[in-house]
């Protein structure tokens, strides 16, 4: 491949690079949920954990390729060369970090335990996510909501509509605000480092990809030791010195071809010699292992055993529509914060110890803000890792993921002798109706078998502290079907103001 050619190979893999990190963050600003399937299920963490066979898949691209997924579909890999490129700062080779295996070895061991925390930390496509929707995604919902006031102002309606607050939480915030500025300090000097020392997807691709079919290769006659390919290689992985382009950490990026002056590298089939023969047949067994036990891991099925909270003053967690149980959805989230982005409501809130230690930054529903709408399965169709699995609309409505619990003590029909039924009002399903209580009172009772644990009772409900609130089921189930029985339920308005 000569200069010219190469220089064209290069802008056009920069050009798709470029568009996926502009889709996936797109994504994760305003598309979430909007349907199922697009990049986000291209990814290697959600391919993995949704498919058995997503190991798979990922290591024979990188046995043909080498981490061409790292070149073109990682836009946590995109965004760290971009900044390492505004700074235009020259590269050196660097050697291979050991590092990177114990940390692949680690999370792969931590997930099979049951702990998604180290994937969901260090996973690229996660870390991504929340940076978007942490960082980025309140500044973009505060720039429409300043535009769309300002053209209300000047009598310009339609245009644009004011947009609800980004769920935050300061752990999270902080947290993510501190990788995210220690990952773009670090890029700045050093290009793509975490790709090549903590990225456990890097690493994995990089098991099987220490001789692959299509690589970079020095062609020593033409070779003139000039030393540019290594000073434009974000990898550092390019040593002019032993001439050698090491396989296992190349991105493809195609940088160093365009740079050569004298055609002194070459994109093309590598024979068996020029890759990192001596390791490579370990590593290509360690990555079998690995990806025959992440494959094994995904199709476990889940043994959650349904239960309730132990007293009626606590509350279990509420995992979403389509998660099925509290085991399936801990071991399937990276925390990735689509469903967050997804949900019109608001409710799905990043939490840090909701789902203990092997579930930190995992979300869960909170009914403080809203509740989970009866004509809504946005955060089924975000989710690429089948954490929350696609339901149709039908198959949400007669989802139960948790239990609404009646206090009557903290009912101010009991307290204060006053008509209410906010909660039966604004059911969904009458699972709460009111039956006769003193006088001409009626006060709430809740049938378990209709509730779906949405939440709209509890958000209703104006007594303080609440007199009907919603705890979570570890084993979601199935509502009683009431179309024999001649009931039509009502529907709740979307984010209606309660008037209380």
């Amino acid at each position: 491949m000569d200069r010219k050619r190469a220089g064209a190979a290069r802008k056009l893999r920069s050009l798709f690079a470029l568009a996926v990190l502009l889709l996936m963050t797109l994504f994760f600003l305003f598309f979430a949920g909007g349907r199922e399937g697009g990049l986000p299920w291209l990814q290697a963490v959600p391919s993995v954990l949704r498919l058995w066979t997503g190991a798979l898949i990922l290591a024979v691209s990188a046995a043909l390729a080498g981490r061409v997924y790292c070149s073109v579909l990682c836009p946590l890999g995109t965004l760290q060369e971009l900044i390492w490129r505004a700074g235009k700062r020259s590269a050196s080779y660097r050697k291979p970090s050991q590092l990177r295996y114990w940390v692949l070895g680690g999370v792969v061991v931590a997930a099979a335990a049951g702990y998604m925390f180290p994937a969901a930390f260090l996973d690229p496509y996660a870390a991504f996510g929340r940076g978007v929707t942490h960082l980025l995604r309140p500044l973009a919902i505060g720039g429409n909501n300043m535009i769309a006031t300002f053209l209300e102002e000047w009598g310009v309606y339609g245009l644009l509509h004011r947009a609800g607050r980004s769920p935050l939480l300061p752990g999270v915030l902080w947290g993510t605000t501190l990788f995210f500025a220690l990952l773009g300090f670090w890029s700045f000097f050093r290009g793509r480092p975490f790709c090549d020392a903590l990225c456990p997807v890097g690493t994995f691709l990089g098991l099987f990809s220490a001789s692959p079919v299509l690589g970079v290769r020095f062609d020593g006659e033409r070779c003139v030791a000039c030393g540019k390919c290594e000073s434009v290689c974000p990898e550092g992985c390019i040593s002019v010195v032993n001439r050698r382009v090491e396989t296992d950490r190349c991105i493809l990026c195609l940088r160093c071809l365009d740079a050569c002056p004298a055609g002194g590298l070459k994109l093309g089939r590598l024979s068996p010699r020029e890759g990192l023969v001596r390791r490579g047949a370990l590593r290509f067994g360690l990555g079998a292992l690995a990806a025959l036990g992440a494959a094994l891991r995904a199709r476990l099925p889940d043994r959650t055993v349904s239960a309730s909270a132990s007293s009626r003053e606590e509350r279990l967690p509420i995992s979403p529509p389509g998660s099925g149980s509290h085991g399936n959805f801990t071991k399937k989230c990276v925390a990735c914060t689509a469903c967050v982005t997804a949900c019109p409501a608001g409710i799905i809130r990043p939490s840090l110890s909701a789902w203990g230690v092997q579930g930190i930054f995992q979300p869960e529903l909170d009914y403080s803000k809203g509740y989970c709408q009866f004509e809504c399965a946005a955060c089924s169709s975000a989710c690429p890792t089948g954490a929350i699995a696609p339901l149709t609309l039908d198959e949400k409505k007669r989802t139960s993921i948790g239990r609404a619990r009646f206090f009557r003590r903290n009912c101010i029909v009991r307290k204060y002798g006053q008509a209410c039924g906010a909660c039966s009002e604004h059911c969904p399903t009458q699972a709460v109706r009111m039956v006769p209580f003193r006088r001409n009172l009626t006060i709430p009772e809740v049938d378990p078998t209709l509730c779906l644990g949405c939440g709209a009772c509890e958000y209703a409900c104006p007594a303080e502290p609440k007199a009907i609130t919603v705890s979570g089921v570890s084993v979601h189930g199935k509502i009683r079907d009431r179309k024999n029985e001649g009931a039509e339920a009502p529907v709740v308005a979307p984010l209606e103001e309660f008037p209380f």
